[in-house]
């Protein structure tokens, strides 16, 4: 159930921060953080009896996220959400190595990536534009489209267990 209600407060927050990203090139990080610290919660009731892969999967994903502020990988706004989609991958899926945490991480980083190339490439042919390789591209909407995608899975998944 508490899956469910985050889910349900988490998407329209996704819509609102893409639209944001594309129009300003930028997203108020604090819904974010929220709903993160809210799916850690929730990974730590879920993992409760494997406590030192949660704390593996928890501490690489910090990592990552510091490595990202620190050499300015992404905007602020992108890295934070990192960790929400670290935290809605906890939560959706049931993992049970590190290995198929780093494919799952990996394959929807990816798919993030693709994605919001693929916005991108929209919103340049919006404008009358062409992408280069020096645009910059909003991440955010890449991320969104992927983490509404695993939040209606869950949802459907959650709803059919009830």
């Amino acid at each position: 159930m508490i899956y469910l209600i985050l889910s349900l407060i988490t998407i329209p927050v996704l819509i609102f921060l893409s639209a944001q990203d594309l129009k300003e090139r930028m997203i108020y990080s604090l819904p974010v953080l929220f709903l993160s610290a809210g799916f850690a919660v929730h990974s730590v009731i879920r993992y409760k009896d494997e406590p030192v892969l949660l704390v593996f999967m928890w501490i690489s994903a910090l990592i990552l996220y510091a490595l990202y502020k620190i050499f300015h990988v992404w905007g602020d706004g992108d890295s934070d959400m990192w960790l929400l989609f670290t935290g809605i991958i906890l939560c959706t899926f049931r993992i049970e190595s590190a290995l198929s945490f780093g494919f799952i991480v990996s394959t929807g980083l990816a798919g993030a990536q693709i994605m919001a190339l693929f916005v991108g490439v929209i919103e340049a042919a919006l404008k009358k534009d062409r992408l280069k390789g020096d645009s910059q591209v909003a991440v955010v909407p890449g991320f969104s489209l992927i983490l509404t995608a695993l939040l209606v899975y869950g949802i459907i998944r959650e709803v059919g267990s009830l």
